[in-house]
C-alpha cells in the first residue's frame, strides 16, 4: 500500500495543476473539484487493485478518467429533475428549530451563511439536513455521485465549523 501511495502522491503533484486547468474549461466552476476528486479517488483505487507498474502513463489514465467522469456529469445533469431552491426554502421555512437542534438565532445565522454556497450546495444541505434524505437519494436527484453530495457537505460543514465553531455543527 505504501509503494500505492507514493504513487499517487507523485502523480498527483505532476498532475494537479493541468487536470484542473482542463476540469475548470469543462465543467461548471462549482463542480470541477468534485469531478476531480473523483477522478484522483478512481485512479488510486486502480493502483491500489492493479498496483503501480499496471498504469504505464498514470497522466494519460487520468485525463481518460475525467472526460469519462465528465461525460457522466453532465448525463445525469440532462437527467435530472430540478427541485427550485425556492420551494425548498419555503419547506425549510416549516422545519422547527427541536428538528435541527439549534435554536432561532442559530438557525438564522446557519441559512445566511449558507445563502454564500453555490445553489447546488444549498440544496444538498437542505435536503440532507432539513429534511433527513440519504446521499444516494440526493445524488439521484441532483444528477450527480453519492461521493460529490458527500465531499460538498464536508466542506462545508468545514466551513461552518470555522464559522460558529465545533459545537454548532453536528
Amino acid at each position: 500500500m505504501n509503494d500505492a501511495t507514493e504513487t499517487f502522491n507523485t502523480v498527483y503533484d505532476a498532475t494537479f495543476r493541468e487536470l484542473m486547468r482542463y476540469c475548470l474549461l469543462k465543467a461548471p466552476l462549482e463542480d470541477a473539484h468534485d469531478l476531480l476528486q473523483n477522478t484522483y479517488a478512481q485512479f488510486y483505487r486502480a493502483l491500489l487493485k492493479k498496483g503501480s507498474s499496471a498504469i504505464r502513463d498514470p497522466k494519460a489514465y487520468l485525463f481518460t478518467a475525467l472526460k469519462h467522469e465528465i461525460a457522466a456529469f453532465y448525463r445525469f445533469r440532462a437527467k435530472r429533475k430540478e427541485i427550485p431552491l425556492e420551494a425548498i426554502e419555503d419547506a425549510a421555512d416549516d422545519l422547527s428549530v427541536e428538528d435541527l437542534s439549534l435554536d432561532g438565532a442559530a438557525v438564522d445565522a446557519l441559512m445566511r451563511h449558507m445563502r454564500d454556497e453555490p445553489e447546488a450546495t444549498q440544496r444538498m444541505f437542505i435536503l440532507y439536513y432539513g429534511y433527513g434524505m440519504k446521499l444516494g437519494d440526493i445524488a439521484r436527484e441532483m444528477g450527480t455521485t453519492d461521493s460529490a453530495v458527500k465531499s460538498r457537505l464536508v466542506r462545508v460543514r468545514k466551513k461552518l465549523r470555522t464559522t460558529f465553531g465545533e459545537e454548532s455543527v453536528q
